[in-house]
């Protein structure tokens, strides 16, 4: 069950670095930590890399039509796919978990400057997403490793690059939610919007076969995503997967705010 931090912690934490940014990050940090959803959304995470890197790996090889082998490092990024929901899923409760209990009155209260506010929670939830998924990807490539035997393409350098790009995508895909949660206000709506946006409207756009669509298709987050964290050079390059990542939170993040300016909490 989610749980909200005792209001004075707020304005407490806010107080502690002088106000401003860096006491609304201070005040963001310690709510976060101090709930009990932050660890099971980590744990969560964990154990679904844990589980689902196996059967992923173990099926990328099979589809492999030579004995090359599987790169462990596209292994997790295959993984992540699953795995990235409960961070979305964390960092989604950075936001509605404070509408719920109306506990977002008293946050904005102490940062009453509502941009602040939004950049600090985005600061936070995108800085514990990247450090969550330099450790989802090591988690993923070290069961392929195990799993895959004699199957699995071992390269530390090349499982480092992946680890920090995947850190990145889902430090983004942080932010691009706290600003869908914004903007809705609800968990469920929240979940479902990013999912179809993440998941849903790439396949319809695919399945179009109508070539703006399919282009729109192979530049919305996640597909961006996988280029960006695999490092491909077709269609387009990291560069400009990351571009394209940066982007759709920026663009998410302005109309969240935007909203955010225009309601009362």
């Amino acid at each position: 069950m989610t749980t909200t931090p005792h209001p004075t912690a707020v304005s407490d934490a806010a107080q502690a670095s002088g106000g401003g940014l860096p006491g609304a990050v201070a005040a963001e940090w310690t709510k976060l930590w101090s709930v009990r959803s932050t660890w099971w959304s980590l744990l969560g995470g964990g154990l679904l890399m844990l589980l689902t890197s196996p059967i992923i790996g173990s099926t990328m090889a099979n589809n492999k039509k030579n004995s090359a082998g599987v790169k462990i490092g596209e292994v997790a990024v295959n993984t992540v796919y699953v795995a990235e929901f409960a961070l979305i899923a964390l960092s989604m409760l950075v936001i509605t978990a404070e509408y719920t209990s109306g506990s977002m009155r008293t946050t904005l209260q102490a940062v009453p400057k509502r941009g602040q506010m939004l950049a600090a929670k985005n600061l936070v939830a995108g800085a514990v997403s990247f450090v969550g998924g330099i450790v989802l990807c090591l988690i993923g490539a070290g069961v392929s490793a195990v799993t895959l035997g004699d199957k699995a393409i071992v390269d530390g350098a090349a499982v480092l690059s992946t680890s920090l790009r995947m850190g990145i995508y889902l430090a983004l895909i942080s932010m691009l939610t706290v600003a869908v949660a914004v903007a809705v206000r609800s968990a469920a709506g929240t979940l479902t919007i990013v999912f179809v946006g993440l998941t849903v409207m790439p396949v319809i756009l695919q399945a179009s076969d109508m070539s703006p669509l399919v282009w729109l298709s192979d530049r919305m987050p996640n597909s961006a995503g996988t280029h960006f964290m695999n490092a491909d050079a077709s269609p387009y390059g990291p560069e400009t997967a990351f571009f394209f990542l940066l982007l759709w939170s920026v663009v998410v993040t302005a109309v969240g705010h935007q909203v955010l300016r225009r309601r009362d909490a």
